[in-house]
């Protein structure tokens, strides 16, 4: 990417990304309505083979499995449960649109299935967990944005950093951070407002779910960059904190994204 108009060509980027897969997406959001019956979800799983490939995968994975005996299709969807389908779905249509295979790339779904899981099990409502959930699996859609315009040079600015780069060195590197780009990518594919917000503000959040996916994200990189997370600062995701004190909901993040490391790992 040529550093003369990076704001210019990144929003060209933006343009060219195609909708999301319509019948990948119909699933996705089949699997957030309540009144959907299994057989139905089974059916509309069973006609991606690509889904319902990596659906029998994770559920025959070692996580999950305490026999030999191969689970089929409509075990598996119980196996793994709803949550893990929708991840799968959603990520797999955001994966297509996308076509990138690099390391950071993958990198950055692994990241983004670790935030995804336990934010959702954060939730206290079904619309809670669907926001918590979708916009952890999506807050770093910009970063993707980003490392599909400059393959070449998104990756130096993660070495400079043992966490991800800031939107400040984003910013001055692109003329804009992953935050908007996300958002406005997330806008042009009719996500809904509280995932958007999410997107664009995780980092400097005003409000609980971007705070709460802000600080799963920050404490998530922590882990990943074998950090300890000594004395971080964490008070920009103090409105997370509405219902749990402070380090209690610090433990609960940490412990969680630990315990379900094998699940992404399989995911991957």
């Amino acid at each position: 990417m040529e550093q003369a108009c990076p704001l210019g060509l990144v929003e060209r980027h933006i343009e060219g990304f195609p909708t999301l897969d319509a019948s990948r997406m119909r699933i996705f959001r089949m699997l957030q309505d309540e009144t959907a019956g299994h057989e139905e979800i089974e059916r509309a799983v069973s006609c991606d083979p690509a889904i319902s490939a990596r659906v029998v995968k994770l559920a025959n994975s070692p996580f999950y499995r305490h026999s030999d005996h191969h689970v089929g299709i409509a075990k598996a969807i119980r196996t793994i449960g709803l949550d893990m389908v929708k991840c799968i779905a959603l990520s797999a249509a955001v994966i297509d649109a996308f076509r990138s295979q690099t390391e950071v790339m993958g990198m950055l779904w692994a990241h983004s299935y670790a935030v995804a899981v336990v934010a959702g099990s954060l939730g206290q409502t079904r619309n809670e967990r669907d926001v918590l959930f979708t916009g952890g699996l999506l807050h770093d859609l910009g970063r993707m944005v980003l490392l599909s315009a400059d393959a070449e040079g998104y990756p130096g600015l993660c070495k400079t950093s043992r966490l991800w780069p800031e939107p400040l060195q984003e910013r001055e590197r692109y003329g804009i951070d992953h935050c908007s780009a996300g958002g406005i990518l997330a806008e042009r594919w009719r996500f809904p407002p509280e995932v958007v917000q999410v997107i664009k503000a995780h980092h400097e959040p005003r409000e609980r779910f971007s705070a709460t996916i802000g600080l799963i994200d920050f404490i998530a990189s922590a882990e990943e960059a074998g950090m300890d997370g000594g004395t971080p600062d964490y008070e920009r995701f103090a409105p997370a904190c509405a219902e749990h004190a402070y380090k209690e909901l610090v433990n609960t993040v940490r412990n969680r994204y630990r315990s379900n490391s094998a699940v992404v790992d399989n995911l991957c």
